[in-house]
């Protein structure tokens, strides 16, 4: 072995590395949901899990604590770094403005008119957020530059994700909606299922161009997203809709970021939170999870106060803005974070 070829290794050795295979293996919750979901409906009659689940994910109320806010909150304590601040500061102080203005006209301003469009920004945003991320980790899998194919699929797989997503909570915010005589969320389900056969001829054209065999299950890991959570809202199972990509979307923001955490902070906390709870010497591995899930409870517990309404809307939207950067090129945050193919 060179010289080289011991120093790179030795690198390897001093630093957590996210295995590519792990972030696969969260996708194993969509064949898991789908046998839940065809078992109990078709055998059981829905006696087994249906009636016992709410019709909404937010009827649960652990939901919006285990999930969602949570990773949010623990992508903010990665910021909490003075030479991260320091660095962003400018990229970030405008946007966060915009959104709080954002978040604060949907409160106060002329009802029904600004909550509904305030909800259709969040619903497609949050989509948009939620969907690219696994996106921009296939395309890292695949190891090819971004093609025009590809640019479609993305955007086609957003657009499917979206009219899904608002299957599930478009009556509940927005009212029935007719164009013509056919209901929208019947409109929205012929058009996820059009786009849908799409997605599959376009990652057919896509799996040639994968440099890597992981590349090819991520890309497909993507499109079965979107057929099973389209299958399971026409069964009626829509908090497994939400539940399948969540699962996938948190779990693997808490690899990154945890994996960010050990190698930022390894040798001493540089970090503000990770001082000042330095006396418990717990990992990032256990901290972070415990602290953002804590805060998340603390916000959610109070969000039938404007003002906590607000905030939690306002870093969601800025979380959604810097996780589409931070990540890529010469952002300090990337320098803390290598992934193992």
């Amino acid at each position: 072995m060179s010289l080289q070829e011991q120093t790179l290794a030795l690198q390897e050795q001093s630093i957590h590395v996210i295995d590519c295979r792990w972030l696969l293996a969260l996708y194993a919750v969509i064949p898991l949901s789908l046998l839940l979901v065809i078992a109990d409906a078709w055998l059981f009659e829905g006696r087994a899990v249906y009636q016992h689940i709410p019709t909404q994910p937010e009827h649960w109320p652990f939901w919006t604590v285990i999930f969602g806010l949570p990773h949010i909150i623990a992508s903010l304590i990665t910021m909490a770094d003075r030479e991260y601040l320091t660095h962003y500061r400018r990229t970030l102080l405008w946007p966060l403005l915009v959104f709080a203005g954002i978040a604060t006209a949907g409160h106060i301003g002329p009802q029904p008119l600004s909550y509904s469009l305030l909800f259709l920004f969040l619903a497609f945003y949050t989509i948009y957020h939620v969907l690219a991320q696994q996106l921009g980790l296939t395309l890292m899998m695949m190891a090819t530059p971004p093609t025009r194919t590809y640019r479609l699929w993305k955007w086609l797989l957003i657009i499917a994700g979206f009219a899904i997503y608002m299957n599930v909570y478009g009556e509940r915010y927005l009212g029935n909606i007719w164009l013509g005589n056919v209901s929208l969320y019947d409109a929205l389900t012929y058009t996820a299922a059009l786009l849908s056969a799409a997605l599959i001829v376009l990652a057919i054209r896509l799996t040639p161009t994968s440099r890597h065999r992981i590349g090819v299950w991520y890309l497909w890991g993507n499109v079965a997203l979107i057929l099973s959570t389209l299958l399971i809202q026409e069964i009626g199972y829509s908090l497994f809709v939400i539940l399948i990509p969540r699962v996938i979307h948190d779990l693997t923001a808490y690899t990154v970021y945890i994996t960010h955490d050990r190698n930022r902070n390894k040798h001493e906390p540089v970090n503000s939170v990770y001082r000042l709870t330095s006396f418990t010497r717990l990992s990032p591995v256990i901290l972070l999870p415990l602290l953002s899930i804590g805060i998340a409870f603390v916000l959610t517990s109070h969000s039938r106060y404007a003002v906590v309404s607000i905030l939690v809307l306002t870093v969601s939207f800025l979380h959604y803005y810097f996780e589409g950067f931070i990540w890529r090129g010469a952002n300090p945050h990337r320098r803390y974070v290598d992934f193992r193919r």
